[in-house]
């Protein structure tokens, strides 16, 4: 693999470091003299990385060479149970603990996650200003613990989080956070351990670990356990942790894949709409417009989650959003799910449709996007805005939207009929699947009982009706 080359020399090194460790443990025969090169180099090591990739690669040593297995576990039980470490090990008998599991499936697991607990606090403590952190170099001040202010404390410089971005949510922001997913992995269904050791991580004062905790309870097998969704919900006052959480987690939009139990469903959007309203106290009633992105995603995304669900606190925003044009592609998703304020939302969707380019009707947002909020709400205030679209989407001849609003007419049924004398034209115009959404259309609006078209130059001739 090769090393970009924008990458600075210290971190240059210790990535040809790191390949070294690796080629070691994946290439040399002689299992007893890799397990001791390795070994060897735990000592001589002070990055936190490479420590730890030091343990992994023994661990994967004893998996390539079983020979070597007995005495890695014991270099491993060492790690684990030898004589006190400084602070900054840590990290390193988490991996040590994690990996005993690994090479030995059949090793007495009963007090592994308490210990792992143990070690991850351990690993992720925010010592107070007049202490260093034991066998750690000068480590940087930080104020700022989950979003709000307390007493200045010192934090491992390798656990601190200076910057993060959304843009990249499947990085990984802390060294130890492979450990504790291979920690996940080696428990496999035991949710209730998984469960301990996910709500110790989302409650960790480094901020670090709660964002990649974040992605691992995706990765948790069924609906979110209860101690573990409300560790979440505890981290949206932190807008920086919100953004996360909600993007890629409960939002449908963006796949969310973090399920919850149908009687949680109500913990979940009372805490949405707790974190709004806290969003709008500090960012103003448009907080739905803000200019911070950050923020503004938060906020939209907690909306578009309430949406999901047809919470009617959702609505005020969503409107909001179609009155200003704010984002308004984003409350498309979710506005056909409110029938109920029809009346309301219908001469905003025609407003949008009349905006668009008939030479351009995909751009910025498809009129069958509009179309489709419209037949969502099943109201018949719906079809003359429907209808005006057929007249000038068939003038300009742009026949996809042509088919869109004929599919769209059709869901409404015999409601629609004030139609049919435009329709009927329709199912001898020159494009194929505007022939056959016509047809179709025509079924569905007389009950399956529209007489035939004749076949000819009849795209323009009058209707039977």
């Amino acid at each position: 693999m090769r090393m970009p080359s924008s990458v600075t020399r210290p971190t240059r090194i210790r990535w040809c470091a790191a390949r070294r460790f690796e080629a070691v443990g994946l290439f040399l025969a002689d299992g007893a003299r890799a397990a001791r090169v390795l070994a060897e180099r735990l000592p001589a090591e002070d990055g936190i990385v490479e420590r730890l990739l030091v343990v992994r690669t023994l661990a994967r040593l004893a998996v390539r060479l079983p020979e070597t297995g007995t005495t890695v576990a014991t270099w491993l039980d060492e790690l684990v149970d030898g004589p006190e470490r400084p602070h900054s090990d840590a990290p390193v008998r988490l991996s040590a603990l994690t990996h005993q599991v690994l090479i030995n499936s059949t090793r007495d697991t009963a007090d592994l996650v308490p210990r792992a607990l143990t070690l991850l606090r351990e690993s992720t403590v925010t010592p107070t200003a007049e202490k260093l952190c034991d066998g750690c170099r000068r480590c940087q001040s930080s104020s700022h613990v989950r979003g709000r202010e307390v007493a200045p404390t010192v934090r491992p410089v390798h656990l601190a989080v200076d910057r993060f971005d959304p843009d990249y949510l499947w990085e990984e922001h802390s060294p130890i956070s492979s450990v504790v997913r291979t920690l996940h992995t080696a428990l496999g269904d035991r949710i209730a351990d998984r469960t301990a050791l996910l709500v110790a991580q989302l409650t960790s004062p480094d901020a670090a670990t709660r964002y990649d905790a974040i992605a691992m309870a995706k990765d948790l097998p069924g609906p979110l356990p209860r101690p573990v969704l409300t560790s979440l919900l505890g981290l949206l006052p932190d807008d920086w942790a919100a953004a996360r959480i909600i993007q890629g987690g409960f939002s449908q939009w963006w796949g969310g894949r973090l399920t919850i139990a149908p009687e949680d469903t109500g913990l979940l959007l009372d805490a949405l709409d707790d974190h709004m309203a806290t969003l709008r106290t500090a960012y103003g009633p448009d907080v739905w417009a803000t200019d911070n992105p950050l923020i503004r995603e938060a906020y939209q995304e907690a909306v578009m989650t309430l949406a999901d669900h047809r919470d009617p606190r959702a609505l005020p925003d969503l409107i909001r959003s179609l009155e200003t044009r704010v984002d308004d592609w984003r409350v498309l998703y979710g506005v056909g799910g409110y029938p109920q304020a029809a009346d309301r939302l219908v001469p905003l969707l025609a407003t949008g449709l009349r905006l668009i380019d008939p030479d351009h009707p995909h751009a910025p947002i498809p009129a069958s996007l509009y179309l489709s909020c419209l037949t969502e709400l099943k109201d018949p205030i719906a079809i003359p805005v429907v209808t005006n679209t057929l007249t000038w989407a068939d003038q300009h001849q742009s026949w996809t939207v042509v088919t869109d609003v004929l599919n769209a007419l059709a869901t409404f049924g015999l409601d629609a009929q004030p139609a049919l004398a435009l329709i009927h034209p329709l199912t001898n115009a020159p494009d194929d699947a505007v022939r056959a959404a016509a047809r179709a259309t025509l079924d569905a609006l007389t009950d399956g009982q529209a007489p035939q078209s004749k076949p000819g130059n009849g795209y323009a001739q009058e209707p039977p009706y």
